[in-house]
């Protein structure tokens, strides 16, 4: 039977369901073109799944969950081919690797998901690199795009226990997108880094920091995954939304990780805000890059209405009503910021106290002195010249200096080292 003709029938039927409309074998064998006993004989052996009677005509409900070459497939004469029309036919070695992926992505998000899990964000990086590097392997094996490393001399592939050394993620990333750039792109790119910066550390305070750098990678994973391998292979079927009682850990357990792992989370952080300095706005801003979202309670349209309790919904950004309406809604919820001069702030007085506080070390203003004259946070005198804004700021209404919560970090981790500590206080000042 013509592909054409299942082609043309498909047609019909979107159509039909589309517009909900009652129709006859003879509207059937007028748009396809067959005699009336073709759709006669599918409508016992193939169109059961989503074709009924009603009266004298037919209606179809449930054919707009087929694409089109699923319902093909399921007109087929094969039987092992019908009876799972929506799977894609793909060799049993590319289906081998978007599984791997596929089964990667799931590990990746039920380690982040469970709710006593620590290892949260590395976890996650991990297994996604991994994803992501397997449907990378299964598309260019689609394409026949030889992804193996090769000897420069002669070209062959080089071995590493025996088998074929694949390309890495980064690899990847660069044969896939040839040069150019975009969000996703850097999406990727930045977890690389990050996977890197976190695969020996230990680092749960950073969770709520790189949180929507997480789920873009997640989105676009599973856009690319059913771009290339079609809906068959979907995550979201397999997915629920998480339930919370908070968003992320409180600001205190948040605290008392990073001074735990002081000199790890430091060196990560600063990683990340390195990367997303050096990228554009624009891309910065696009969920792609980074998913972010507000979550508006939604009431429901009947009191005891079956709605699902949380849903996405698609704005086009080049559509100024859609960007408009957007910024409606979040207005309603945004809190009130008064600006406050110096906010986050503190005096040399109130560092000395919280640096006493956190290591019960005796530790005085004089001491804070000499402090940031050994680590070299800034100049002596009254200027902004020399001043490490990661630790320090210069007041210029009150030409004075304050510090930051960095600095409190800091310092406390320094003087918790009994050698650093003395160390200090043997430091002549100077005039």
């Amino acid at each position: 039977m013509s592909r054409d003709k299942f082609g043309l029938s498909y047609d019909f039927f979107v159509k039909m369901e589309k517009q909900e409309q009652e129709f006859t074998l003879m509207d059937i064998c007028k748009a396809t073109d067959w005699k009336q006993s073709t759709p006669e004989t599918y409508i016992s052996k193939k169109w059961g799944k989503f074709l009924t009677k009603s009266g004298v005509n037919f209606r179809v409900k449930g054919i707009l969950t087929y694409e089109r070459e699923a319902y093909i497939r399921l007109m087929s004469q094969k039987n092992d081919v019908s009876s799972n029309p929506k799977k894609p036919e793909i060799s049993p070695e590319i289906e081998n690797l978007v599984l791997k992926a596929r089964e990667a992505a799931i590990h990746a998000l039920d380690s982040y998901n469970r709710p006593r899990t620590v290892f949260r964000t590395e976890g996650f990086v991990v297994m996604m690199v991994i994803a992501w590097r397997s449907l990378f392997h299964a598309i260019f094996s689609k394409r026949d795009i030889d992804f193996t490393y090769r000897n420069k001399i002669d070209n062959t592939p080089l071995l590493t226990d025996g088998d074929k050394r694949a390309w890495e993620l980064q690899n990847c990333v660069d044969e896939f997108y040839k040069g150019s750039s975009n969000p996703i792109r850097t999406n990727l790119e930045f977890i690389i880094g990050l996977r890197n910066k976190i695969e020996h550390r230990f680092v749960p305070a950073i969770d709520p920091k790189v949180a929507g750098e997480c789920q873009a990678l997640l989105l676009n994973f599973e856009e690319l995954l059913i771009a290339e391998f079609s809906e068959y292979y979907a995550l979201h079927e397999t997915l629920a939304v998480p339930l919370q009682i908070t968003s992320f850990r409180s600001e205190s357990q948040l605290e008392a990780i990073k001074q735990f792992q002081t000199n790890n989370y430091n060196d990560v952080i600063q990683y990340i805000d390195k990367f997303r300095d050096g990228i554009s706005n624009s891309i910065y801003e696009d969920l792609r890059y980074s998913f972010r979202v507000y979550l508006i309670p939604k009431i429901g349209n009947h009191e005891r209405s079956s709605d699902i309790s949380l849903e996405f919904i698609h704005y086009d950004k080049d559509n100024p009503a859609d960007m408009e309406l957007l910024k409606q809604q979040v207005a309603l919820i945004r809190e009130k910021q008064i600006p406050v001069a110096n906010a986050g702030m503190y005096k040399p007085s109130q560092v000395a106290e919280a640096v006493a506080k956190k290591t019960g070390r005796k530790f005085t203003t004089q001491d804070h002195t000499r402090a940031w004259q050994i680590y070299d946070v800034r100049k002596k005198g009254i200027t902004p010249i020399g001043c490490n804004t990661k630790y320090c700021q210069f007041d210029e209404v009150h030409k004075d200096y304050v510090y930051t919560q960095d600095w409190i970090s800091f310092l406390s981790m320094k003087m918790s080292d009994y050698a650093e500590y003395e160390k200090l206080l043997a430091f002549k000042l100077n005039s």
